[in-house]
Parts: C-alpha cells; sequence; structure tokens
C-alpha cells in the first residue's frame, strides 16, 4: 500500500514539474520572439557595482519587421549604427552592452531617421556613489 502510494506520490510530482517547464519554457519563447514591428532585447538591465560606474554585459538583441527590407539597429542618444541587415525582415546580433548611464536603441531603415521600434535599456547600480562633501574645517 505504502509502496503503491510512493509510484502514485512520484508520478504526480513528475507530471506537475514537467507540465510547469513546459508552460514556462512557451511562456519564455512567447514573451522573447519578436512580434511583428518589434525590438526585444536581453536582460533590459544592466548592474554596476556603484553609482558612476560603466555597467558591462552582453545583450541580445531581436527584431522582427512585417516586410523585407534593408534595417540598422541605431544606439538613438549617438545615432551609430549598431549593425545593419540587407533584404530581411527579422534578425539577431550579440552586443557588448557598456555604458554608465541608460540608453535607448531602434531599428531604423537604411538612411532613414523614422525609428520603427525601439528599446530601453537600464543602467542601475548596487550602491550610491559614496563621494560625501569634504568639510573645509575640522572639529577636535
Amino acid at each position: 500500500m505504502i509502496l503503491t502510494y510512493q509510484k502514485h506520490l512520484a508520478s504526480f510530482v513528475f507530471g506537475f514539474t514537467a507540465a510547469v517547464c513546459l508552460y514556462t519554457s512557451s511562456t519564455y519563447a512567447e514573451n522573447n520572439s519578436p512580434k511583428e514591428n518589434a525590438l526585444v532585447v536581453t536582460p533590459l538591465r544592466c548592474v554596476a557595482l556603484r553609482q558612476g560606474q560603466v555597467c558591462y554585459q552582453e545583450v541580445t538583441f531581436r527584431w522582427h519587421q512585417p516586410e523585407v527590407g534593408n534595417y540598422c539597429l541605431v544606439e538613438l542618444s549617438s545615432s551609430d549604427n549598431i549593425k545593419c541587415w540587407s533584404n530581411v525582415k527579422t534578425g539577431e546580433v550579440d552586443f557588448d552592452f557598456q555604458s554608465d548611464k541608460s540608453l535607448t536603441y531602434g531599428i531604423r531603415k537604411t538612411d532613414e531617421q523614422t525609428n520603427l521600434s525601439s528599446v530601453h535599456i537600464t543602467v542601475s547600480w548596487v550602491f550610491k556613489s559614496s563621494k560625501r562633501p569634504k568639510a573645509s574645517w575640522k572639529l577636535f
């Protein structure tokens, strides 16, 4: 009797775990696969140790557009092209993010200034800046 109970419990736990894994993986795939006219970046946040330090992290950009064309991934504050693609409607690139501030990236058609979609990478920190104003006098 106890052995049968343990068998049923084990099969229930295994079945439940498999169902949770399948649901989680399909939800992850849905949330991380770009939709029409979309730009997705993972991860969305870069964490530096102290405020003001440069944050270093490899991020992955994925994008999808409804029509085939020539597209570029652009860092919007400087208008620097990260990567361009020709005659495609989807793309992916791994990028070494290095910044001390949050930045926004966008997908544009080549030689155009209009953003078709954009995404923001947030830079945050573990500790705020430890710089304190120094007193010009001392009390003994």
